[in-house]
């Protein structure tokens, strides 16, 4: 069992961690007000799949499809949001890790090359660290993380795109002024 709140966000089990009070369950309700589904609040339990070298994510028994929203108190998510709301288990494919944005000090990845690692069981799950402070949407920052997850499994790299995209301008500028000087 591991202190974080896990969300099926399109289809990825993204595990939420980080500091206390840094808004977990307040992005993972929003979330679920976007159509995603909560799998567990606060603590995930976790259990391996030894023969796929793999993490599945769940809620323990006592605290299964209930959240804890600071200043509203506990929610049930299915009577609040209905049953599509929730998720028993879902494999643990991605951890974001809200960190308080002056305690970054310059470990930010801004290109998106730098791979990060959470091991749990044995098992290395990427992560990626979103820098928390007044005012960041971090629903939206949470959902595109999960897309942009989807899009790395497929092979795509925006990185590595726009950097071929940058070269190939280079290269038609060089030809254009290489031309221009021409007799």
């Amino acid at each position: 069992r591991v202190y974080g709140t896990t969300v099926e966000v399109s289809g990825v089990g993204v595990m939420l961690e980080g500091d206390s009070g840094l808004g977990k369950s307040e992005t993972a309700l929003g979330l679920i007000k976007h159509g995603n589904a909560l799998v567990a609040d606060d603590l995930t339990a976790l259990r391996k799949d030894i023969a796929a070298n793999k993490l599945y994510a769940s809620a323990c028994d006592s605290t299964r499809n209930y959240m804890e929203i600071r200043g509203i108190g506990l929610i049930h998510v299915p009577s609040v949001f209905g049953v599509t709301a929730v998720c028993r288990e879902k494999p643990l494919d991605l951890v974001v890790t809200f960190r308080r944005f002056n305690d970054i000090k310059g470990d930010l990845d801004r290109v998106g090359r730098q791979k990060r690692w959470r091991t749990f069981l044995g098992v290395n799950v990427p992560q990626i660290v979103i820098p928390v402070a007044a005012g960041r949407d971090l629903v939206n920052l949470v959902e595109t993380a999960a897309q942009q997850f989807k899009l790395d499994l497929a092979g795509y790299n925006a990185a590595n795109d726009l950097d071929r995209h940058l070269k190939r301008l280079a290269e038609i500028k060089l030809k254009a002024s290489d031309k221009a000087q021409e007799p």
